[in-house]
């Protein structure tokens, strides 16, 4: 007689696969939804999209109950979190400011990563001779999300920002997230 958990690990990579083959099929928007997480591309621009002033951009993952992604350094077993961004011409995206992690014990394996609400912020540089109206913002994000077994995800998010308006419905999140960066 076969096991339910033996069932269940036989058909992980086949539900993967359908899990990722659905979210590459859904059109890009802001959020992406997933059985196990919701990632949103969120913006932090208080004083507008302009040359030298503050941006930040960012991937909002809420996960559900039990379920887990990784830090940029995932310990034992994982894969980080990974973000490629289509920007206008001379506007950069930093590195991921990766927020102080928790320790995920697997068994013998130390892990680290998130649960709950976490926010992948990045700085953005605006160029001097930037004059559009709006910023658009494309971004290719995959991460690995695990519980019992691991699921590869990906989206594909778009974010159009208004160039004189502020963007700041994320505020508290973004200083909550900054507030959690690691201290050398």
């Amino acid at each position: 007689m076969i096991s339910s958990k033996h069932v269940a690990r036989l058909l992980a990579g086949p539900v993967a696969l359908l899990v990722c083959a659905a979210a590459a099929a859904q059109p890009a928007a802001a959020v992406v939804s997933t059985p196990q997480v919701r990632a949103e591309l969120v913006a932090h621009a208080p004083e507008g999209v302009a040359a030298g002033k503050p941006l930040r951009l960012g991937l909002k993952l809420e996960h559900q109950r039990d379920w887990h992604t990784y830090w940029k350094n995932p310990g034992d077993s994982g894969l980080p979190t990974t973000l490629a961004w289509t920007l206008p011409a001379g506007v950069t995206a930093g590195p991921i400011e990766w927020p102080t992690p928790r320790r995920l014990p697997i068994g013998p394996l130390l892990n680290y990563g998130y649960d709950g609400t976490v926010l992948l912020p990045v700085a953005v540089q605006v160029p001097a001779d930037f004059a559009a109206e709006t910023l658009p913002v494309r971004l290719h994000a995959e991460w690995l999300v695990c519980k019992d077994l691991c699921i590869p995800e990906a989206g594909d998010f778009v974010l159009e920002l208004p160039a004189r308006a502020a963007t700041a419905g994320h505020a508290a999140l973004f200083e909550a997230t900054r507030a959690a960066l690691p201290r050398p």
